[in-house]
């Protein structure tokens, strides 16, 4: 799953965005004198850095592998809270995980491991703990089955619960 669809070379400029959590970042692609390419993400944006080298060749595989660099990342410590919330709702886990990129899937379920694509992270927090809930579902029932379903109408609930005593006690956080 590509995550730029197009052949043209990158000028200095802001012109492309990037989802990341949900949240569209701008993404300006700077030329420098350094050998490095180097990607900061900023409160609203994200500034490649690249060689000058690249400035008059195609770039855009360069620019692909910064932002999947980038998701790879974010992915670390966003999967494993969304594993975390997955745990508390349903009170199990499954005996392992492992974050790899997938051929147009966001999971991948096995006996008992979860294969998460750290493309996921392009989505908000609450499309990943979901997703993730959902992959827990179906280690434990198979797919369709009444069982998985009954499981997975339980765990949306929970979720809805937890999700709206987490953002009442933010709330309480603030008016303190």
């Amino acid at each position: 799953m590509g995550v730029l669809k197009f052949k043209t070379k990158a000028n200095n400029q802001t012109y492309l965005t990037v989802s990341v959590l949900g949240n569209s970042l701008k993404l300006n692609i700077k030329f420098t004198n350094t050998p490095i390419v180097e990607l900061n993400k900023k409160e609203t944006e994200i500034d490649l850095y690249l060689p000058k080298k690249y400035k008059n060749t195609e770039n855009i595989d360069i620019i692909n592998m910064s932002i999947q660099k980038l998701y790879n990342t974010i992915a670390q410590t966003e999967i494993e809270y969304a594993m975390e919330v997955a745990r508390h709702i349903l009170k199990f886990a499954p005996e392992d995980y492992s974050i790899k990129r997938l051929d147009n899937e966001f999971y991948k379920c096995t006996k008992n491991k979860i294969i998460i694509n750290p493309d996921i992270v392009r989505f908000n927090r609450e499309i990943i703990n979901t997703t993730i809930i959902q992959a827990f579902c179906k280690i434990k029932h198979r797919p369709n089955s009444a069982a998985y379903e009954k499981l997975l109408l339980e765990s949306m609930n929970k979720y809805e619960l937890y999700k709206n005593r987490k953002s009442k006690k933010l709330t309480l956080q603030k008016v303190s």
